[in-house]
């Protein structure tokens, strides 16, 4: 068995210190969802997604999986193309893209401050001939460019430390 290594972080043992946090997901034609829906703001601290059977609750962590560059089977899918959405009269189109914005923060007593320029965002885009693009802030970046970029700020997209999935 191997143990990864610990990621880097900015945050304290005693909680002080700058931490990454997601603010929201904009997702445009990924699965149930038809055209652009923004999902959040999230809190800073415990964000819940609930809502009734059928409402797209797993999708909001399959658009995480998917700008992280989890193959599709990990994804509920076949292929990558299953993503974009499709239903009656919107079944012409060729592409979906999530994109994840992050800041980094500090906590203060009962509110945080954002770290001024900290903020950046992480996207995919997938097209109906099953390729798919990533982006840093809008531009085109490979999966391990930005893997890398997001180790460098505590998130380990190659040891897989970050979902927690369930069901």
């Amino acid at each position: 068995m191997v143990i990864p290594p610990r990621p880097q972080t900015s945050m304290k043992p005693d909680g002080s210190g700058a931490r990454l946090v997601i603010r929201e997901i904009v997702a445009t034609n990924f699965k149930s969802y038809f055209g652009t829906q923004i999902i959040g703001p999230f809190h800073k601290n415990f964000t819940a997604i609930i809502g009734p059977n059928g409402s797209g609750k797993s999708n909001v962590i399959d658009s995480l999986l998917f700008v992280f560059g989890y193959k599709a089977s990990k994804i509920r899918s076949k292929k990558i193309s299953v993503l974009i959405h499709s239903s009656r009269g919107h079944d012409d189109i060729n592409s979906c893209s999530v994109e994840v914005f992050f800041e980094q923060i500090v906590d203060k007593d009962d509110c945080f401050e954002v770290i001024e320029g900290s903020e950046f965002s992480v996207s995919r885009t997938a097209y109906k001939n099953n390729s798919s693009v990533y982006a840093w802030n809008g531009k085109t970046m490979s999966i391990k460019e930005i893997a890398g970029r997001l180790r460098e700020l505590g998130i380990d997209l190659i040891h897989n430390r970050f979902p927690h999935l369930t069901g």
